[in-house]
């Protein structure tokens, strides 16, 4: 058996009718092409065949960077999707690290646990020539903040010397000029 750990920019979270194995298709067309060159993991494709809970479970913390979790009415109904998407919000409690993207294949109501989550909206005829551009995008890394950088911050600050600082007449001037 082969103990070579394989990489993955993405796991991808979908039921298994049919529209959503076109669905699959048209992304592993799309995302995987040498225009975004990213390695999705698609369980129907990739995977061991039987589902496997902890199989899957290890993939998606160990092995993925992100994960693509494609909504369509009968997700909640389906226990495989359910139990990988909690799994991913494992990943991530506070979603911090935004690894989670969610992509509306249909007209649905997103589960309540990634609700809040601004998902790329595949149902909207009128965007879709740049819908793969966008969710390409999801992957790229943090960008330091220029204005953060440019701040010559000190290693170390004390609070005491923060409070003190902030009342100064000088810090007070500071602050109504800008």
């Amino acid at each position: 058996m082969d103990n070579q750990i394989n990489r993955y920019d993405a796991y991808v979270i979908a039921g298994d009718t049919e529209e959503d194995k076109l669905f699959l298709e048209t992304m592993k067309s799309n995302l995987e092409s040498s225009a975004f060159n990213l390695r999705l993991y698609i369980k129907s494709r990739d995977g061991p065949g039987d589902f496997d809970h902890q199989k899957e479970s290890e993939i998606i913390m160990n092995s993925c960077e992100k994960i693509i979790v494609v909504l369509s009415r009968d997700f909640t109904q389906n226990e495989q999707c359910m139990y990988l998407l909690r799994v991913a919000i494992s990943k991530s409690p506070g979603f911090h690290l935004r690894h989670i993207i969610p992509i509306h294949r249909e007209e649905c109501l997103a589960p309540s646990c990634i609700r809040f989550l601004t998902a790329n909206d595949y149902t909207k005829e009128d965007i879709r020539t740049w819908f793969w551009p966008r969710v390409a995008a999801c992957f790229k890394k943090n960008v330091i903040n220029i204005r953060t950088a440019k701040k010559n911050l000190p290693a170390v600050v004390c609070l005491p010397d923060i409070i003190v600082d902030s009342f100064s007449s000088e810090k007070q001037q500071e602050w109504r000029n800008n």
